[in-house]
Order: C-alpha cells, then sequence, then structure tokens
C-alpha cells in the first residue's frame, strides 16, 4: 500500500462510511445479489493526472507503449470496504479477508477491464462498463459484469464505488446457444453441399478433363523429332495451372465443409461475394441465368467469419436458382448489389422471379417454414441466426413495380 495511504483500514473503513451515510450507500451495501467495492483510487486519479500534465492526450496508444504505467494504473485502487454480496461472490470468509487488498488481485491476469477502465476515465468519461474475468481469493475463475463509478467529488477524494454481477451462468449459456447455433450452422453447410454436388464435380472435371487432353498432346509431341521443348514447357505449365485450379475448388469444398469454430477477421465484401458465386456457377450456366455484380463499394470490409459469410450468400443464390428453375422463368436474371448505408455495407441479392407472398414474407425467417417443393425451411432461418451474430439483419421484400423478390444482408463496417 502507499505510504499516502491512512495508518489503518479500519480506520478508512469508518471514514468512508460516515463520507458515504446517505441512503444510497447504505442500499447498496445490503444488496444481496451484486457485490460492491469501495475502493481509494488515489493512485490511479495521481497517475492519470500526471499523464494530462504531460500533454498526453492519446491514451491508448501510449499505454500500449508504456506497460509500466499501464501496469500502475491496474493496480492503483484499493478496497476499502465490501458488501456481504461481495464476501460471498470472491469466496471470502469475511469482509477483511478482501478490505485492504488491491483490486488486481480479483481479476485475472489477462483481463482488460482495468486498464480500460483507467483509459476511459482518463479520455473523460465518468462511469465504465465491461464484461470481466474474475478470480475468487481461492484461484477459481467466473465471469462479472463489471462497473466503476467515481463519487461525485472522485476526481479530488479518489473514493470510488465498483460493482460485480455474477453472470457465470448467463456466459455459459451463451456459449451453450452459440455451439449450437455453429452446429447447426455446419449442417446447413454439408446440406448445401450436397445440393452443389453436381456443380462440384462439374467444376472438378473440367481442370481434370483439360489435363487429360494437355498430357495426351505432350505424349504426341515427344514421338516428334525434334522434340518442341518450348512447347512441351507450356504445355507442362497449363497441367501445373489446371491443377491448382482443382486445388482451389477442392480447398473451397473443404473450408466449406469443416466443422469449425467461428474466427472473425476482417475481410473484403467483394471477395466473399466473388468466392461464394463460385459455388453456384455452374448451376447459374445450367439455368441459363443471366448474372451480374454490381459493387458500389469495391473496398468495403466487414469484421466477419469468411465461411459464414459466404454459407449465407451461397444459400440465397441457391434459393434464387431454384425458384427460377421451379417457375420456369422465362429470362431468369439474378443481379448482387451492394452499396453503404451509414456505417454499414448492404448487399442486395435480386432475382426476377415471380417474387414472395406477402402472407409468406413475415414467416420466410422461421424454422421449417419453405415455399419451395423440396426445402426443409432451415437456410434461411440458418441465415438470419449468422447475420445477427455478425451484428447485421437480414430481410426480405417483393420488388415494387418488377418482378421479382429482393434479399437485402446489412453488415456493419470494419472500422479498424
Amino acid at each position: 500500500m502507499s505510504p499516502g495511504l491512512a495508518p489503518t483500514f479500519d480506520r478508512i473503513v469508518v471514514a468512508t462510511e460516515a463520507d458515504w451515510s446517505d441512503a444510497w450507500y447504505l442500499v447498496c451495501m445490503k444488496v444481496s445479489t451484486i457485490g460492491f467495492v469501495v475502493v481509494d483510487a488515489r493512485e490511479r486519479v495521481a497517475a492519470i493526472e500526471e499523464l494530462h500534465a504531460a500533454g498526453i492526450t492519446e491514451i491508448t496508444g501510449y499505454l500500449d507503449a508504456h506497460p509500466v504505467m499501464a501496469d500502475r494504473l491496474r493496480r492503483g485502487m484499493v478496497i476499502l470496504d465490501v458488501n456481504e454480496a461481495a464476501v460471498r461472490m470472491f469466496g471470502a470468509a469475511v469482509r477483511s479477508d478482501m478490505i485492504g487488498q488491491r483490486t488486481q488481485r480479483f481479476f485475472d491476469p489477462l483481463c482488460t477491464a482495468q486498464v480500460n477502465s483507467a483509459r476511459a476515465f482518463a479520455a473523460g468519461a465518468t462511469s465504465f462498463q465491461q464484461q470481466a474475468h474474475s478470480v475468487r481469493l481461492d484461484g477459481s475463475r467466473f465471469e462479472t459484469l463489471f462497473c466503476v463509478v467515481p463519487r461525485a467529488d472522485g476526481a479530488t477524494s479518489g473514493l470510488w464505488l465498483a460493482s460485480f454481477v455474477d453472470i457465470t451462468e448467463d456466459v455459459q449459456r451463451q456459449s451453450s446457444l452459440d455451439t449450437l447455433r455453429d452446429e447447426l450452422a455446419h449442417v446447413s453447410r454439408i446440406s448445401t453441399l450436397g445440393e452443389l454436388s453436381a456443380s462440384i464435380a462439374h467444376e472438378i472435371g473440367q481442370p481434370l478433363a483439360s489435363i487429360g487432353m494437355t498430357a495426351g498432346a505432350m505424349l504426341r509431341l515427344l514421338d516428334r523429332e525434334p522434340v518442341d521443348r518450348d512447347l512441351l514447357r507450356r504445355q507442362c505449365q497449363r497441367i501445373v495451372d489446371q491443377v491448382a485450379r482443382a486445388g482451389d475448388i477442392i480447398d473451397r469444398t473443404r473450408r466449406m465443409a469443416a466443422k469449425r469454430d467461428s474466427v472473425q477477421v476482417s475481410v473484403s465484401v467483394a471477395e466473399v461475394l466473388a468466392e461464394s458465386v463460385q459455388f453456384v456457377l455452374h448451376d447459374l450456366n445450367r439455368t441459363n441465368v443471366t448474372f451480374s455484380i454490381v459493387c458500389g463499394d469495391p473496398s468495403a470490409t466487414v469484421f466477419a467469419d469468411r465461411v459464414q459469410l459466404q454459407q449465407v450468400f451461397v444459400n440465397l443464390l441457391m434459393n434464387a436458382i431454384q425458384i427460377h428453375r421451379e417457375a420456369q422463368t422465362p429470362r431468369p436474371e439474378i443481379t448482387i448489389e451492394t452499396f453503404r448505408r451509414d456505417d454499414a455495407v448492404v448487399i442486395d441479392v435480386v432475382d426476377n422471379g415471380p417474387g414472395l407472398a406477402h402472407e409468406a414474407i413475415d414467416r420466410l425467417f422461421d424454422g421449417f417454414f419453405t415455399t419451395r417443393a423440396e426445402g426443409l425451411g432451415l437456410g434461411l432461418r440458418i441465415c438470419r441466426t449468422i447475420v445477427a451474430a455478425h451484428g447485421g439483419s437480414i430481410e426480405a421484400q417483393t420488388r415494387h413495380g418488377e418482378p421479382g423478390a429482393r434479399f437485402s444482408v446489412c453488415l456493419p463496417l470494419d472500422r479498424a
């Protein structure tokens, strides 16, 4: 503890209770489900004031480059008082087991909540909240919703109030739902690949046929005298190119079929759409669909799982193709249009088929509802789940004044 703190914590707690003897403080200390912790944050406040005095305005970058200061901010809060809910939550026997400890003791070393709260207050925030990885006195881990707020005169007194809500069960429940969503999405991808098996076989068959023809031509060239080495070299390169093409098809299919954890990275919307189209290219040609992509912003990127986004757009494209096939649309067309809307990118999949019945639109994304004779009614439901997991939305509508339907996917742009 720093020399500037009061000599005994008993005296500090008495002073604290005297200062905060108003009703709200007493209520907080008696709440049975929320752990309240009163802290002396004078060390942290002093460190923040030093940063301001030094003219440092880019707090985040500075702390990333100066881990010693970040650790000072992390350690700069000492517990003065706790309520009984906090005692139980952190596995203490009595309040004195926690009083006098630095709050750092009760956070996982990799948890960013304390440094993030310091950054927020240094930037002028008046409160802070974040999910935190907390640690009990016996070392066991659990999840909390951590909130901290200075007292009205906290900037000078350094008296802050922190609260902890145990959300472990909620986090575990959400994790189970996420796992179920990923499992269902994987089953849907396998089902989609089954529907695309003829297209995939055709795609792989083309480079294999080209390899066979080229190899035959090379054998004939070898029988000639003199051997044209330059021509043989070009034919060999053609085989290498076709092998790479077949490999790309296999890799793309393997990625779609693989059962794996969701991994979100910055991805190009234009690239994801181009890759998605490759899966259905044979079906587009077989159905004589006139297809086009109108990319309003080719540079747009989103923070997303590439394979899951491909799954969404492959599903929407397959639905449009199959609708055209069932309706026997005279001159079938499918267009993908992308454009920015505020801080989001919108991707529209538009067809000129029979459109959507008004009574069906509200149910399209329900599980097991389908307008297709052979549909299971899971594809669009899974599409909505995937898009929602990426912070976006998907909606369907019949085109106004024109035949067909429009499916709009809206995703937040990656600002990193």
